[in-house]
């Protein structure tokens, strides 16, 4: 028995020796078609970057995922959300491929995944596994493309990261020459932000200047704009590809005032501490009032500490117009292939009065980005901790009564002001006649509701949260809706299926047992579809099975039902 110990022992640190060693990576083609992307490395997502690539499958799910080295799978990662169900591999190059929103696994790796999934009686699980348990070769089938997950359509979202420190970087490099492109970025719109005609508690007032085409990949704005003092810049665009009419994140940008530049940034590596920093890059007011608009900036807010995507420039994308001139502006866009597009534009200086930087508001408090703030009343207190801000902030608060709910409605400034930082927030009850564990809070915007769950206080709800805006406290009687989908197909299907809703605090938790023993069922969220695989079961004909389903939102109601299965 010793000496088998030993002998395992022994081959683990070959192994993982093998491993450490760094040698030169050759990634292959990940699916067995032609490769056209949907989303590229480093698109502006909303609170990050987008951290690999996303393949396209022909709009639809099934197709073969192949091994892009040789290595072993380190880790299987399963969630109703995010990247669904995800497969990460480690190669000999000190580098990890991600494979997410998979349909299924196959092999061995599907076989190891149910087994943990039983043995944790749990759908979601995320396991690191070791070296030797699931090694795999180049070109190897290891699952099925799928559309899980947040994903929005089907597709393979794939990305290379550095093993050691989990960083992504952009796999394009890899799969240039099975990728076509030729087309330059497409600019649509430039802005100067007027950073002297700023009133407190109010965005930076920016003039947007149209663009047309002068000549080939040459843009000009359609007019000229006045301005005085203190400027910087920001320029919505976006990338094209031979082949697609899809729209994708612009590889560099660089910045231009009377032949200095004062702006360069390229996405080609980014950290996943640091990508919600992206809100500091990005117009964040313009994103939450504009459906989603996308401006790069080049000023450098102070709690910008974005490491990865800068050069080291020394005017932080901002300069004083002082001079009643013309200054001339270029903006220059390439792509990972050298396709690039250029946007020249003036701005004439004429002297304007500056605008007060106070407000004669009584309902604007000073908050320092670098400092702790608090602001608190006798219904409502809301943490803000150091570095949660990217720049200070003249904090805004009201409060109205509300006839829904159980507290009033609170504005907590407003939602275009991001936050970097989970924050905390109490808000008293004004009504508290229900237990303890039925009260959430109600995160709302553009007549979208979210539910946060947090915690009871003796008379107050406390909750962490991560977004300004509209709060106020509401409770959870009801139980979960289930809903069987069609039960008289499910032996014929192999599948059972139901429907799964909470109006109110959302689904926490669900659990199917056939006779009293757990059965696996997999849940897709952005569907509210739970379902069970029949041959995953050790069902027998002529026998007949109970199947008992319980359901429980975030504030403890549960609904269960039960059905009867004969095969």
């Amino acid at each position: 028995m010793m000496k088998k110990i030993v002998l395992f022992f022994c081959l683990l640190v070959a192994t993982t020796a093998m491993y450490a060693q760094q040698v030169a990576p050759s990634f292959g083609a990940p699916l067995g078609v032609e490769l056209l992307l949907s989303a590229n490395f480093g698109e502006l997502r909303p609170d990050h970057f987008h951290s690999g690539l996303d393949f396209k499958t022909q709009g639809r799910t099934g197709l073969k995922v192949y091994a892009a080295d040789e290595g072993y799978v380190s880790r299987i990662a399963i969630s109703p959300w995010g990247y669904g169900k995800a497969l990460y591999i480690n190669h000999p190059s000190g580098y990890t491929t991600v494979y997410a929103h998979l349909d299924a696994f196959v092999g061995a790796i599907a076989d190891t995944l149910l087994q943990l999934q039983y043995e944790k009686e749990s759908f979601a699980i995320d396991t690191i596994l070791a070296p030797g348990v699931l090694p795999v070769t180049k070109g190897m089938y290891i699952a099925k493309s799928g559309n899980s997950g947040s994903s929005g359509g089907p597709h393979l979202h794939f990305e290379i990261r550095h093993t050691a420190s989990e960083s992504p970087i952009d796999p394009l490099p890899w799969y240039r020459h099975l990728i076509n492109d030729n087309v330059a970025p497409d600019p649509r719109l430039v802005t100067v932000y007027h950073h002297d005609k700023a009133v407190a508690g109010n965005p930076i007032p920016k003039s947007a200047l149209q663009l047309q085409s002068v000549s080939s990949n040459t843009y000009n704005a359609t007019a000229d704009v006045e301005a005085w003092g203190r400027v910087s810049l920001g320029i919505k665009a976006y990338d094209k590809m031979t082949g697609t009419t899809n729209i994708y994140g612009v590889h560099s940008v660089r910045c231009w005032v009377d032949d200095s530049l004062i702006y360069s940034s390229t996405i080609d590596s980014i950290t996943f501490a640091e990508t919600r920093y992206i809100n500091s890059l990005i117009d964040y007011h313009e994103l939450r009032s504009n459906k989603g608009s996308t401006i790069m900036r080049t000023a450098l807010l102070p709690g910008n500490k974005l490491s990865t995507i800068y050069d080291t420039l020394p005017t932080e994308g901002m300069w004083v117009i002082d001079q009643e001139r013309m200054y001339h502006c270029m903006y220059e866009l390439t792509d990972l292939y050298g396709n690039t597009s250029r946007v020249k534009f003036d701005i004439k200086g004429v002297p304007t009065e500056t605008a007060t930087t106070t407000s004669t508001s009584d309902d604007v408090i000073y908050f320092d980005y670098n400092h702790d703030n608090e602001y608190a009343t006798e219904q409502m207190n809301i943490y803000i901790p150091a570095g949660a801000l990217y720049d200070n902030l003249n904090f805004m608060y009201k409060m109205k009564e509300s006839v829904e709910g159980y507290s009033s409605l609170h504005r907590i400034h407003n939602r275009t002001v991001p936050l970097h930082k989970w924050c905390e927030v109490a808000i008293k009850l004004t009504c508290d006649t229900l237990p303890d564990e039925k009260y959430y809070l109600q995160y709302s915007y553009d007549d979208k509701k979210s539910p946060i769950i947090g915690r009871y206080e003796a008379g107050w709800y406390v909750a962490r949260v991560r977004s300004l805006g509209n709060y106020k406290v509401m409770a959870d009687v009801d139980a979960p809706k289930i809903v069987a989908r069609k039960p008289e197909n499910w032996v014929a299907n192999g599948k059972i299926s139901f429907n799964i809703t909470d109006k109110g605090s959302g689904i926490a938790t669900y659990r199917g047992e056939i006779d009293g023993n757990y059965c696996l069922f997999e849940y897709d969220a952005k569907t509210n579809r739970l379902s069970c695989n029949m041959k995953d079961y050790p069902f027998k004909k002529g026998v007949t099975y109970t199947l008992s389903l319980v359901v429980t939102d975030h504030c403890g109601n549960s609904n269960r039902v039960k059905n009867t299965i004969k095969l």
